[in-house]
């Protein structure tokens, strides 16, 4: 992964957080939510230049299984998330990962 560690931007997706990232020289918005009734969602959608298409979307039960269908989803020019990080920049990956809890912060300047 260009500009971050891929685990580190996996634990992002995992919770939800907005996640940008660059594929290809497209730029990328991740996000995903609990809906209702237990009902999870994740989306990507192309971001710069724009369009109105969404990459990807789940609605499932789970939050396991919104990032279980991520890894196992080939959106990434045919290749599964694994086989493509090394060209995915994450744009945001001046966040600090609380592994503990899997909460993301933004890290503040000079606190590298």
């Amino acid at each position: 992964m260009i500009d971050g560690n891929p685990n580190d931007f996996l634990i992002s997706v995992y919770s939800g957080q907005d996640t940008v990232f660059i594929f290809q020289d497209v730029k990328y918005w991740a996000q995903g939510y609990n809906i209702s009734n237990g009902r999870w969602y994740y989306e990507i959608a192309q971001y710069q230049p724009p369009n109105d298409k969404l990459l990807w979307s789940i609605d499932t039960d789970s939050i396991d299984k919104c990032l279980n269908a991520f890894l196992e989803a080939c959106i990434f020019d045919g290749k599964k998330f694994w086989n493509a990080e090394k060209d995915i920049q994450w744009v945001d990956s001046l966040l600090f990962v609380d592994k503990k809890t899997a909460r993301c912060y933004q890290r503040l300047a000079g606190s590298f």
